[in-house]
């Protein structure tokens, strides 16, 4: 599938609402650190919108750059976008991952939630290294580390449900170890009436789980300080 994300776009925003809170209430920590008179915020694979649309309802002095390659995802954000004149100057929607965007010189902060397992070890140096090069001393970016912490074999399983009139959304991951850090995962999405399934995709992709000790030496050899948002998966780096 060319874009993989496709299969989850026609409800990205349901199967994502049981783990928004964690993440707003580590956008609200990270908001009076963002450094807007230094540059953007960048979010890096900015999926939907959601945490784009957090910042700027909630930092009016907010300027975002925001990295999308998924033109499914992309439509979610601009619908998002669209709705706010207000925010039309204050973001730009680029179609292009984080390996191939040409990034601002400077950076205000950076996001990058559900995508560092994009990356593999030698991509995820260099994601460090240029986001090191451009936050001020001090400035922050907050990302999650995926678990499981370290690759294993996980058996299908409902991660997400809901129900929105008389139609049921079902999201069933399965994974297996293929490297040091490495898992395939298998996402199939549902949608059923009553026992009748009226949609169901299948994806599969590879997702990198450097364990969170790996994952803190490499940021501090980046120049960062790691600290753990709460009981989450969320982490806070710090440029030092």
């Amino acid at each position: 599938m060319d874009d993989p994300y496709a299969a989850t776009a026609s409800a990205y925003d349901l199967f994502a609402h049981p783990y928004r809170r964690p993440c707003e209430s580590a956008l609200g920590e990270i908001l009076p650190r963002l450094r807007h008179d230094h540059g953007p915020v960048l979010d890096i694979g900015a999926g939907s919108g959601a945490n784009a649309a957090f910042v700027l309802e909630h930092a009016p002095e907010a300027r975002i750059v925001a990295l999308e390659p998924s033109r499914s995802m992309r439509s979610l954000a601009l619908g998002r976008i669209a709705e706010h004149p207000e925010w039309h100057t204050r973001i730009t929607v680029r179609p292009e991952d984080f390996l191939e965007a040409t990034l601002p010189a400077r950076l205000g902060g950076a996001l990058a939630i559900g995508v560092l397992g994009h990356f593999d070890a030698g991509e995820r140096t260099g994601v460090l290294a240029e986001l090191a090069a451009r936050l001020p001393r001090g400035g922050v970016a907050l990302l999650d580390l995926q678990e499981p912490a370290h690759p294993r074999r996980v058996e299908p399983c409902e991660f997400t449900a809901a129900q929105i009139g008389e139609i049921a959304y079902r999201g069933i991951a399965e994974a297996w170890p293929v490297g040091e850090e490495a898992m395939r995962w298998r996402m199939t999405y549902l949608s059923l009436e009553d026992e009748r399934v009226l949609t169901e995709e299948t994806v599969e992709h590879v997702y990198h789980h450097p364990s969170p000790e790996r994952f803190a030496a490499e940021a501090a050899e980046a120049g960062f300080t790691v600290h753990r948002f709460r009981d989450t998966v969320l982490r806070i780096l710090e440029r030092r």
